[in-house]
């Protein structure tokens, strides 16, 4: 007679239990840490668009021109060639509506392109991508601020949409409710909670 050894069904469920523990343990550190790497981009495009801006101030020794609502241009058309979008600066006509933009302005280049704000967006193969971030002006336009796009603000990124700091920290922002930020001429982005947690 062999002498085998079976594992009883007790000893499965505990095997299967144990699995599932595990499993539920790995998923929200898996959903934590690639929040964090969508937050790490979002902070790193920031950084470089604050750097550009600055970038064309000292160029042409002025703050972009302010975009008007439904037209093409503003802060984000002007800052593209000092975001390696010259090719797509070149191909954009400013002055024409938003609603009759040629398709390839449709999606905005990954530099403006904030992957928290993107999932937040519900996606529309034929509408124009909403702005993931806003210039904001102070001082009389001799300096400025670049913030996330509050989630309420849905703005196309074409239209170089601006808006006043007071304006902004009165909004829900994409990360955790808060902003990231950085301040024009200054290395860093910064974070600012969001102010109307009551709200």
């Amino acid at each position: 007679m062999s002498n085998r050894r079976a594992v009883s069904v007790i000893e499965l469920l505990v095997v299967i239990a144990i699995i599932a523990v595990l499993i539920g343990m790995l998923l929200p550190a898996v959903g934590a840490a690639r929040r964090r790497a969508m937050e790490t981009v979002c902070k790193n495009n920031l950084g470089q668009i604050n750097l550009a801006v600055a970038q064309l101030v000292e160029t042409q020794k002025r703050l972009p021109a302010p975009g008007h609502s439904g037209v093409v241009g503003g802060w984000t058309i002007e800052v593209l060639p000092f975001l390696d979008q010259k090719n797509l600066r070149d191909r954009v006509t400013p002055g024409g509506p938003i609603s009759a933009a040629p398709d390839f302005l449709l999606r905005q280049p990954r530099i403006l392109t904030c992957p928290i704000r993107a999932a937040a967006d519900p996606p529309d193969a034929t509408a124009m991508d909403h702005a993931h971030y806003i210039l904001v002006p102070v001082a009389g336009r001799k300096s400025y601020n670049v913030f996330d796009a509050p989630l309420d603000v849905a703005v196309p990124w074409a239209s170089g949409p601006e808006m006043a700091y007071a304006d902004v920290v009165r909004q829900i922002g994409p990360h955790n409710r808060g902003f990231f930020f950085a301040r024009g001429f200054q290395n860093g982005v910064d974070f600012m909670p969001n102010s109307q947690e009551g709200r």
